[in-house]
């Protein structure tokens, strides 16, 4: 951050300094773009919201408490002694095999000096601890592992972490509202709100219909970092589209206020597959050949691009349409030049 924000300033500053750079041309993918994006805008919010309920009742109705991951839903502590070292992502894949779903590994050292002592710990679901165990024996025999101990991990800090991402989650959406709100007005705060809500309700359902390919994955503190950096990045994009749409207003470009929403979002369209199309590959990237610790968020977050990109185009801009019933607001107002006001629209402070 510190070298995105001062560094390249400082690039740029000498540059300028040095007259070495005459003038600074933005790339665009896609230019001259007239697609009519709204005109599919209640067929889309009404499939979105459909899926949710698929997803989301899958998930309650069907999987159930196999939802729940460690943290949640409590498991198997395993400590093992060995004489070989196994790397983590052998010894990951090894209990993967074994169909013993989602664990957390780490080697964690004891003691000092001649009395150090190196273990792996493992902690897997509840009652899956005895088959980890067996599984890397018959896998790793060369380690001759061998338990030390095993314990029973209750679901406490699961309750935790849920209290602290819900509040997080509840903060946040509050801020984006109040921020939207003070910024443009308060539809557009509604819209951009719920469009996050819809990103964050989306993924989770997309999590829960991993179930149709098989055992399916669970919800843990990954997943529930990986909402709270969906939720960044969709505001971000949304407001992106929101500036587009104020500055349209207040220009009075003429025609309807969804003719003018359409034209933003093709103004921005150039922009917005940019910036999601660069994120898509460095999180693909991660979820190809990334870790199993980091493959979670990896794919948590691949949708959050994709739903959190749709969104702002489906969600939050229709949900301002809609609100203000086709009608401009009254930031929007503006009379063009030429003293006559878009088609279908009223002179300057006709509308409330």
């Amino acid at each position: 951050m510190f070298t995105a924000l001062v560094v390249t300033r400082l690039i740029f500053d000498f540059l300028l300094a040095k007259n070495l750079l005459k003038s600074l041309p933005m790339l665009h993918i896609i230019k001259g773009t007239n697609l009519r994006f709204l005109s599919f805008a209640k067929p889309a919010f009404i499939a979105s919201w459909l899926l949710i309920a698929v997803g989301i009742g899958y998930g309650i109705f069907v999987r159930g408490n196999n939802m729940l991951g460690i943290e949640f839903a409590g498991g198997d502590e395993l400590q093992l002694r060995f004489s070989q070292r196994v790397d983590t992502e052998k010894v990951r894949e090894a209990i993967s095999k074994a169909g013993l779903g989602e664990t957390r590994i780490q080697y964690q050292t004891e003691g000092a000096g001649a009395s150090r002592r190196e273990y792996l710990s493992i902690t897997a679901a509840k009652d899956a601890g005895l088959k980890a165990e067996d599984a890397l024996k018959k896998a790793f025999p060369e380690s001759k592992f061998e338990r030390v101990r095993m314990d029973s991990v209750g679901a406490t800090i699961g309750k935790e972490i849920q209290k602290s991402g819900v509040i997080a989650s509840m903060l946040s959406l509050f801020g984006i509202l109040v921020y939207v709100a003070f910024r443009y007005e308060f539809s557009f705060a509604v819209a951009a709100v719920v469009a996050v809500a819809h990103d964050v309700l989306m993924t989770i359902g997309w999590y829960c219909l991993t179930g149709l390919a098989g055992e399916g994955r669970q919800f843990n503190a990954t997943f529930v970092a990986a909402l709270l950096t969906i939720i960044g990045f969709s505001i971000n994009d949304t407001i992106v589209i929101f500036d587009r749409i104020r500055e349209d207003l207040k220009m009075g470009v003429g025609g309807s206020f969804t003719s003018l929403i359409d034209r933003a979002l093709n103004q921005t369209l150039s922009r917005t597959i940019i910036t999601s199309g660069t994120v898509f590959l460095a999180t693909g990237s991660l979820y190809v050949f990334g870790g199993g610790a980091i493959n979670d968020f990896a794919f948590t977050f691949l949708v959050g691009i994709l739903t959190g990109t749709y969104s702002s185009i489906y969600i939050a801009s229709a949900l301002v349409v809609w609100w203000h019933k086709g009608k401009r607001p009254v930031m929007g107002t503006v009379v063009p030049a030429g003293g006559v006001a878009g088609v279908g629209e009223s002179p300057a402070g006709a509308e409330a």
